[in-house]
């Protein structure tokens, strides 16, 4: 048996741990499930974690967290557990218990000020229903936008787009890459003014005074397109869109944006010049994103080297030589083995890089007419720096490793031109 696993537990008196409260007992099997739910959601809150995986295994089911982006083992559960702590979670979730042929997706709110509400989807899979839990934390205080790390001029273009009267400003990058983050503090930095703020999100992560949130409910018919044509006749000057995810909210986004309304949206892209190509797939005439684009932030989460074990790093040469990096660098490329401060990860937290595409006259005419390869030339004239040269830099500063910055900032060539 593994350290990890652990037996069912007693039919004991059921703590209260992350304010979820636990519904009545019915069978001699509820009480381990609901037990084991609950050390399942504390230990999620005790780490940390944006997200708990519960995976059926053959043998056993498996919980790992999420922790600076990084999978961590938790508990092994027996496998025959499994079904009735997919029932617990259901139950919490508003969910159909008898349903394990589809794909379901739920709320779980805490009954707690403090508490975490939770994100659930239930996904059927070939050893069973695999749950994960996405951990939205509510009183967790936004950031600001000089919180967010940008480079002073880069921070200095964002203050100045966010003051804009109408475009649209993209931030663009894989899931867990702090997009919403950066959304919330330029929403938080324009807040304070006497402007009409509506946003449109799935699900809403934070709650800001003074604004209006509308939250996403496509099983009713509230989609991102139709609140989108909703809030339209609101009278609003700033719109934030959680996520274009189809061409007829990014339409209409665009539209907006050129009717005189600021928009803040994000979109799914590797970097800001892919951003135009992935609108262009949409359906987006071109035309409408040169005039109403008024800047892309591409950006990534890099993992900090723990100061404490960091050792030479002999990373492998294709490596050095796909991120442009000499090889002769002795003492400067540095990684971090793991020791008792850093949780034996080599991390020590996690820093925003950004690739901050303003757009101007040079490249408004490349994203008229130009192809991808001349937009990045006109990226190149304008003085922006990528997010492969700024990976690039941080690891010659010895800040994160060379395995790092291949893993977050290289596109297959796509900055290398």
């Amino acid at each position: 048996m593994s350290e990890h696993q652990i037996d069912p537990p007693s039919n004991s008196q059921l703590p209260d741990l992350v304010g979820f409260a636990p519904e009545p007992v019915t069978t001699r099997y509820d009480a381990p499930a609901v037990r084991i739910q609950k050390t399942i959601f504390e230990k999620a809150v005790e780490l940390d974690a944006s997200d708990i995986h519960i995976e059926p295994r053959s043998a056993a089911t498996c919980v790992r967290y999420r922790v600076n982006g990084l999978m961590k083992e938790g508990l092994e559960i027996p496998r025959w557990m499994h079904e009735n702590l997919v029932a617990r979670i259901k139950i919490l979730a508003k969910l159909n218990i008898s349903e394990r042929r589809v794909p379901q997706d739920g709320h779980i709110s805490s009954d707690r000020p403090d508490g975490p509400d939770i994100r659930v989807s239930v996904l059927p899979s070939r050893c069973g229903e695999k749950v994960v839990l996405r951990l939205l934390r509510h009183n967790r205080a936004i950031r600001s936008i000089p919180e967010l790390g940008l480079p002073a001029n880069a921070e200095d273009a964002l203050r100045a787009l966010i003051h804009r009267p109408q475009g649209i400003v993209l931030v663009v990058g894989p899931t867990g890459s702090g997009k919403t983050s950066t959304l919330y503090a330029m929403v938080h930095e324009i807040s304070r003014e006497p402007l009409n703020i509506v946003t449109i999100e799935d699900p809403v992560e934070y709650e800001f005074e003074r604004i209006t949130q509308v939250q996403v409910h496509e099983k009713a018919g509230l989609t991102f397109a139709k609140a989108l044509r909703a809030i339209l006749r609101q009278d609003p000057d700033v719109i934030l869109v959680g996520e274009i995810r189809d061409g007829e909210t990014a339409k209409i986004a665009f539209q907006a944006s050129m009717t005189g309304h600021l928009v803040l949206t994000t979109l799914h892209t590797t970097d800001s010049v892919s951003a135009v190509s992935r609108l262009v797939e949409l359906g987006v005439p071109r035309d409408l994103i040169a005039s109403g684009m008024a800047a892309v932030i591409a950006q990534r989460l890099i993992r900090v080297n723990c100061p404490a074990c960091s050792e030479p790093d002999f990373p492998r040469p294709i490596y050095l030589k796909r991120l442009g990096i000499a090889e002769d660098q002795p003492g400067r490329l540095v990684r971090s083995a793991g020791c008792p401060g850093c949780d034996f990860t080599g991390i020590r937290g996690r820093r925003g890089v950004y690739e901050v595409l303003e757009v101007n006259k040079d490249i408004r005419s490349a994203l008229l007419d130009g192809s991808e390869s001349e937009i990045r030339h006109a990226l190149k004239t304008n003085g922006v720096r990528t997010l492969t040269e700024q990976a690039m830099e941080h690891v010659l500063a010895g800040t994160i490793s060379v395995g790092e910055a291949y893993r977050t900032c290289y596109f297959g060539g796509a900055s290398d031109d």
